[in-house]
């Protein structure tokens, strides 16, 4: 009676057990239908059938009783046995031998192979499902991916394996490989057994591998001689070279590689014969640098590397290294033993100085008996320092003047001098700081300090790029990197200012010459001066730039008599600057500091010369494939049909970025001044931040300065459009502003694909049908949300509305200004036409084919298949929670049932022939249905190389229609290169002449009206296309006419495209030009018929050139 109760025990646990496995297989389908629609397939629900079965199986063998071991007297005798000899043990006795996963790379394919084949394949136990189970979880990376469309059914295993087999059995590669992993053996150093033995192991395991490929030892020589040639081609010989096996895999031999690059030499001399000599003296260097390449020996530590690599020479002092370089016998300038620095051609001097000696080896010294290579324009004595100019981050660049001049006779002059403590942020005020002395600059945007003070303070380096020019525009170098620092005044904590500072070898020349002492200064005498020697010879370790000053700066001045210098108050206590009278005034050096912003070029040029390419298809880059296979993984769908997407983030989160509060802080503090100055610019920010937040697109949170929570603030900024017909300011969310560490929110986003429609392709189309519409979506970024676990990555501060105090807000939607958004945002219309476009086939070609960022430009011959495939348009991109607005047409019919809010010009009247709207940068007059161009000259001729640029980069001609214009323009740029001219001094009397003729050809294009219909339609009875090239010494081009014939018999001919190019600097003759035209036009009329689909049409190509029709 004893064992009831445990046994009513154990009743109830299997009881109890046995409901809570009942509570889980009733929430079984609810969960798996959590796994989203990826995982809803056949092929996923086999195979978590399988992996049950091979768990079952696990756990039934596990429960098997284990048989007696047999004694002496049950085991069988051998006499009467039928049956192989008894064992002492069984293969279930050996270590199961698993198959590691295979990934894609070549070098495990064939271990991987024979694993694969001798376990699996040739089981007999196996099906072939089983086998396809097995290959399916024994792949990863790049090998998964090449048999993820093929599903995992018993019928294609040898699909999947042939597919495998395909893609990396590739003899070719796999020798390739292994003859690489011969030249680079690990190199043995000293003198050891197990160094030598890896030497051996290695280059006898890839001797093996190649024997095992069927290569004998003259087959192996000839691997490596076509090795070694390969690696040392240029890449565009290597990239033809590969390309020239296509998918032989058979191992080409020396003497094919032999007749590939006498073939190509020939055909290189044919095409570039005044390049000839320039190609060979490029090769010939290129050669020697790889041969000398093994025998590289540091004089120092005679180790196999550079001697600037060398850690003994860099652990040295400049002086040092200068006698170590003497004593070496090397080069003074480019460190090289093969000759002195009187014959040094090396084109590059210091950064620092300009002199010829190498940038390690600058000692800084005001004396010096060589001569400065450069001297400034309007001080012919001049000695100056540096001109820095900065581009950080993609943001405007910085321009920092320290310059230096020798006068003869001048009082002298004291600079505003402080000693100041520094140190790294997040310390103690007396842990890791030094007491230094500072320059304060308000003419600098950017604070500097030495190299010399970061190695003291032990300083983490940040990568942030500086490109420094000197004085008269002359390149003296880069600097590469800043470090994040902490400054307050000496003997107080409360006050610390904090910024991230460029770091250079050396500051400024200035030296404060000997002058009266400053107690003597009546007006200056019982002042607490913040530098008490400010004739002190200490050297200047940080300079404080703008982002500082106005924080270091309060009320009070004093001034003495003439002669005299001021003292201006500050945190750090008074500075002195300004002349100090000596009457012993001798030679000396004047210092001067300067910074200014200078608007950039690259962003318009890039833009010019890209409208100017034919536009071609470019293979993704691998991290254009993550970001593609991220957005596949994360993005998800709400109820009512919004995307929600996670950022593409290169690795991680949690991501390596730190503190972006104080930045975020200090530029609200600044656009609050710009705010406070302009009550209209006030009033339309103000509206718009309410607006977002009104809209639910942002919402308020706690303040959080913490650089370890993972929360980044983004500073914002507006931007005003004058032509906008809806939103005049737009808020911009600065995204690439750098955090404390020097890395932004931009650096960590992966950038994705380009999907914009080529602009080119989608006018084209917009020109044949006889009805368009054009029309945008209403704030089509912040129609995606952002999901919630990714929300924290882009936060802003701003002000309350009432108390006007700082506060956080977190945006919830897909920000413009992030690199990620653009791609994005496309591709969330992409997937929205795989997801929804089935149900409306009128719709997918037109967000495909017809749309431009957030702009649909499309049409068709027929009012009412117009109508409907606009209703299609607006239905599927609803099913996105996407809206259009701004909707323009040519007929006002189609107008007719669409809110006159929501048309383009915004107005409630008909059309008029003088109303006119931007169509992806050009205007179009829709009641006339032309596109007009537009140019906006400044009211007097630019005359200097900067302005004439910006000039020329504002003209937008995407389909070269202007093209009479705009080739005038690119030669003269080309003449205005080759002179050689600083970006902002006056072009030459000759060079302005010339430019008067093409800058009165630029307004000529104002006012220009072209036709968008060209006549093309359901009354088409013919139609041709007819193309157009010719050269000259000067430039080629080459243009496309569409000549249509409507069954009246009525023929019209218009301009669809054109396109031109510069004749290299390099002349060439005419006949290689007539020819280069014509491939132009032959890629020209390629395009054209592929984006009109017109592939049957004829085509009709003509020039004047015998060359060319001899060819």
């Amino acid at each position: 009676m004893t064992a009831v109760p445990e046994v009513s025990a154990t009743i109830n646990d299997l009881l109890a057990q046995q409901q809570v496995l009942m509570h889980s297989i009733t929430r079984a389908l609810d969960n798996f239908k959590k796994l989203g629609r990826n995982n809803y397939t056949a092929a996923k629900a086999e195979d978590i059938h399988l992996t049950t079965l091979d768990y079952m199986a696990e756990y039934l063998e596990a429960l098997a009783p284990t048989p007696p071991p047999l004694t002496a007297n049950q085991a069988p005798s051998a006499a009467c046995s039928h049956g192989p000899p008894a064992s002492s043990f069984s293969l279930a006795h050996l270590p199961p031998i698993n198959i590691p996963p295979f990934s894609g790379k070549y070098e495990d394919w064939e271990t991987f192979r024979d694993r694969f084949t001798s376990l699996i394949i040739k089981n007999p136990e196996l099906s072939a499902f089983a086998r396809m189970h097995f290959l399916s979880s024994s792949l990863a990376g790049r090998a998964l991916e090449s048999i993820q469309s093929i599903p995992v059914t018993a019928d294609n295993f040898e699909l999947a394996w042939k597919a495998l087999e395909s893609r990396y059995e590739n003899k070719r590669r796999l020798v390739e490989m292994h003859v690489s992993a011969l030249y680079n053996l690990p190199s043995v150093s000293r003198e050891s057994a197990s160094e030598l033995s890896e030497l051996r192991d290695e280059a006898n395991r890839a001797i093996t591998s190649l024997k095992n490929l069927d290569q004998s030892d003259s087959d192996i020589l000839s691997d490596m001689l076509m090795y070694s040639v390969t690696q040392r081609l240029d890449p565009a010989t290597r990239k033809a070279w590969k390309l020239k096996g296509g998918d032989d895999a058979r191992i080409p031999t020396f003497s094919e590689l032999d007749r590939f690059l006498d073939s190509r030499a020939r055909a290189l001399e044919e095409l570039h014969p005044a390049n000839v000599d320039k190609q060979a003296r490029a090769q010939k260097a290129t050669s020697a640098t790889a041969s000398g390449a093994s025998s590289i020996s540091c004089p120092l530590c005679k180790a196999s590397h550079f001697l600037h690599k060398c850690q003994v020479f860099l652990k040295k002092n400049p002086s040092q290294r200068l006698e170590a370089v003497k004593k070496a016998n090397r080069c003074v300038n480019c460190l090289s033993h093969k000759h002195a620095v009187q014959l040094c051609q090396s084109k590059y001097s210091c950064r620092t100085c300009r002199k010829r000696h190498h940038s390690m080896l600058h000692v800084d010294s005001d004396t010096s008996s060589t001569k400065d290579t450069f001297t400034a324009k309007d001080t012919p004595a001049a000695e100056t320092t540096s001109v820095a100019t900065a581009s950080i981050h993609d943001a405007a660049p910085i321009t920092t003047l320290f310059s230096s001049a020798k006068v003869s006779s001048m009082p002298p002059v004291l600079l505003a001098t402080a000693r100041v403590r520094v140190g790294f942020p997040s310390e103690s005020p007396n842990d890791r700081t030094r007491v230094v002395r500072a320059l304060l600059d308000q003419g600098s945007e950017m604070t500097f300090i030495t190299e010399r003070l970061r190695q003291g303070l032990r300083l983490r380096r940040v990568r942030m790029p500086v490109s420094i020019s000197a004085i008269g525009g002359v390149d003296a170098g880069t600097c590469r990197y800043a470090a994040e620092i902490q400054i307050s005044p000496i003997g107080q904590t409360s006050l610390a200012l904090k910024t991230t500072a460029s770091v250079m070898t050396s500051l400024t020349k200035y030296t404060p010459s000997p002058v009266t002492s400053p107690v003597q200064w009546s007006h200056v005498a019982d002042l607490a001066l913040a530098d008490p020697d400010p004739t002190n010879l200490d050297p200047i370790d940080i300079l404080i730039g703008a982002d500082l000053y106005g924080d270091l700066l309060l009320d009070g001045i004093r001034k003495g008599s003439r002669g005299q210098p001021l003292a201006q108050n500050t945190v750090l206590g008074w500075v002195l600057s300004g002349p100090a009278a000596d009457p012993q005034a001798r030679p000396r050096t004047v210092t001067a500091q300067h910074c200014s912003n200078t608007p950039s070029l690259d962003e318009e040029l890039r833009r010019f010369w890209e409208i100017e390419e034919i536009p071609r298809a470019i293979p993704l880059s691998p991290e254009e494939q993550q970001c593609e296979d991220h957005f596949l993984a994360t993005h998800w769908r709400r109820s009512d049909g919004r995307y929600v997407i996670r950022f593409p983030f290169k690795t991680g989160p949690p991501i390596e970025i730190s503190n972006s509060y104080h930045s975020a802080e200090r530029q609200l503090r600044g656009l609050e001044r710009r705010l406070n100055a302009d009550e209209r610019v006030a009033t339309e920010y103000r509206a718009f931040m309410e607006e977002y937040e009104r809209l639910g697109h942002m919402k308020r949170v706690p303040l959080d300065a913490d650089a370890s929570s993972q929360h980044v603030y983004i500073p914002h900024h507006p931007v005003i459009r004058e032509s906008s017909t809806t939103t005049r300011l737009r808020v911009v969310f600065n995204a690439s502003n750098p955090t404390s560490n020097g890395t932004s929110l931009n650096d960590h986003l992966l950038t994705g694909q380009k999907l914009q429609t080529d602009l080119a392709a989608i006018l084209l189309r917009w020109m044949l049908p006889r009805y368009v519409y054009s029309a945008d979506i209403t704030k089509m970024y912040r129609q995606i949300e952002i999901d919630p676990r990714d929300v924290n990555y882009q936060r802003i501060l701003w002000f309350d509305r009432e108390s006007r105090t700082i506060i956080a807000f977190i945006l919830l939607v897909l920000t413009y200004g992030t690199v990620n958004a653009p791609h994005d945002a496309l591709r969330v219309l992409e997937q929205l036409v795989r997801d929804e476009g089935g149900s409306f086939p009128l719709a997918v070609p037109v967000i495909r084919k017809g749309r431009y960022i957030d702009d649909f430009l499309f049409g068709a011959d027929d009012i009412l298949l117009l109508r409907q495939t606009r209703d299609q348009v607006c239905a599927l991109l609803s099913r996105g929670r996407f809206e259009l607005r701004k909707w323009a047409s040519n007929s006002p019919q189609l107008l007719a049932d669409i809110d006159v809010e929501n048309h383009g010009l915004a107005c409630s009247k008909t059309l008029q022939a003088d109303e006119q709207l931007k169509v992806l940068g050009i205007s179009w007059k829709p009641a006339l249905d032309v596109f007009q161009f537009d140019v906006s000259l400044p009211p007097s001729i630019p005359k200097t190389k900067r302005s004439i640029l910006s000039l020329v980069a504002k003209i937008f001609d995407p389909l070269g229609w202007v093209t009479p214009v705009t080739v005038n323009a690119k030669i003269f740029l080309q003449q205005l290169w080759q002179a050689k001219m600083d970006w902002d001094e006056a072009i030459a009397d000759d060079l302005l002449a010339q430019w008067k003729t093409t800058h009165a050809s630029l307004a000529t294009i104002n006012g220009l009206h072209v036709d968008r219909w060209v006549r093309y339609g359901s009354d088409t009875a013919n139609c041709e296309l007819h193309g157009f090239c010719d050269a000259s010494t000067t430039a080629f081009a080459a243009a496309v006419y569409i000549r249509v014939t409507s069954v009246t018999g009525e023929t019209t001919s218009r301009l669809l495209i054109a396109k031109s190019k510069v004749a290299p600097i390099k002349s060439l003759s005419i006949p290689r030009l007539e020819l280069s035209a014509a491939v132009l036009l032959a890629r020209l009329l390629e395009f054209v018929r592929s984006s009109l689909q017109l592939t049957t049409v004829p085509c009709f190509c003509w020039t004047d050139a015998l060359v060319v029709l001899a060819w």
